[in-house]
């Protein structure tokens, strides 16, 4: 497919040359989408007003805007007022960068020349990747997706699949399957957790044996009524100014699924979803005990943390060496990635049994990044040649 010029291909340009290009256009596209994210976390018009410090709201300069190289000019801090900037404007540039870089690199592969429509491809995928830069750093910031995001990419991934990839009822499977397999978590999750706490929320409230049974009774019949309770109690002091229930899952993050499946169709993102909940696992011990630690809570769950691992990740690793020698296969117990998977379940197995254990969180922990690295590594297994993301291919 041409592009920029008819007969001239932007594949053509040559390696390293054609990722060094890319990688300049997702520094620009990265600073971009630091204004993207913040904006629509402020409700504020992309457009108006022009970029200013966020303290002393002075107009930034052309010199103040180049991506990383003038936050490393201005060591971090504003020209006028010289308050910090953010850290998180650099590492978004160079991240988005680096993800340009790549997704270019893998789409440009010789293999995929002759596929249909692959620089229109290789264009829908950075713009997905900005998507997922996007909601990473707006879940990580404010733990909130806006759907002024994704909204728009669900519509836009539709047509995509529609036009290019022919696999819209794939691509509508796929966001019906978000919606439904999110509430499930979302609806299960809160109820598991309230009654895993029941006793603490009866004990704080004074509640009797009849108020126990009504309490009981509230949560099969409708678990929203006592939705703010539970907040109240995994917040703490104070917990009666929040504003926001407490959630097992936000409702951004089925949202963000459908997304992904919109772009990528069922097949991938159910790859999106597995990885996505690997790291989440990580990603949710490691937030749980930085948590517990601003509370000096740590030596309370450092028990149940050690149990939870070593239940989960010691079956599962004799469950890999039995079946490698059962079958003769060593390779079972000697691939790292058999490993990689074991430290995951034992990270879950943290995870699970220090909140078992009577440890409630203040907030669950962002799951947006978790599921948009597990889209990225789907991106990264796309094929271009094999049918699987282009349909009708022979």
């Amino acid at each position: 497919m041409g592009f920029i010029t008819p007969g001239f291909d932007f594949f053509e340009i040559q390696s390293p040359y054609l990722e060094m290009w890319a990688a300049l256009a997702g520094l620009i596209v990265g600073s971009f989408l630091n204004v993207l994210a913040l904006r629509s976390l402020s409700g504020e018009s992309l457009w108006t007003p022009f970029s200013n410090c966020p303290r002393c709201k002075h107009r930034l300069g052309i010199l103040e805007l180049v991506p990383i190289i003038s936050y490393l000019a201005l060591k971090g801090r504003c020209a006028h007022c010289k308050e910090k900037i953010g850290w998180h404007y650099p590492v978004v540039e160079a991240s988005t960068a680096v993800l340009f870089a790549a997704v270019v690199h893998h789409f440009a592969q010789p293999v995929f020349a002759d596929a249909p429509d692959h620089v229109l491809i290789t264009m829908a995928m950075l713009y997905f990747t900005s998507i997922m830069v996007a909601v990473t750093v707006t879940d990580f910031k404010e733990k909130l997706i806006p759907h002024e995001i994704t909204y728009p990419s669900i519509i836009l991934g539709l047509i995509f699949s529609f036009s290019v990839r022919h696999d819209l009822l794939g691509a509508l499977a796929g966001v019906g399957v978000s919606y439904i397999l999110f509430d499930f978590i979302a609806f299960y999750g809160l109820k598991f957790y309230m009654w895993m706490h029941r006793d603490d929320l009866l004990e704080e409230e004074g509640a009797g044996k009849v108020e126990a049974e009504i309490f009981d009774d509230e949560i099969d019949a409708n678990f929203d009524i006592v939705r703010e309770p539970v907040a109240a109690k995994a917040a703490g002091p104070g917990a009666e100014e929040e504003e926001e229930p407490f959630e097992v899952m936000g409702g951004g993050d089925a949202v963000l699924s459908a997304v992904m499946a919109a772009w990528l169709g069922w097949e991938k993102l159910a790859i999106s979803l597995v990885i996505g909940f690997m790291v989440g696992a990580i990603m949710g011990a490691f937030y749980l005990i930085y948590e517990l630690k601003q509370q000096n809570r740590l030596g309370q769950v450092a028990k149940p943390a050690i149990i939870g691992f070593l239940l989960t990740s010691g079956p599962f690793s004799l469950i890999a060496v039995a079946l490698g020698f059962y079958f003769h296969m060593p390779e079972i117990y000697t691939n790292i990635n058999v490993w990689i998977l074991d430290l995951i379940v034992g990270f879950g197995g943290t995870t699970a049994a220090v909140i078992w254990s009577g440890n409630s969180i203040a907030k669950p922990f962002p799951f947006g990044p978790a599921l948009a690295f597990g889209a990225m590594y789907a991106v990264f297994m796309t094929n271009l040649t094999d049918g699987t993301f282009i349909k009708g291919l022979r």
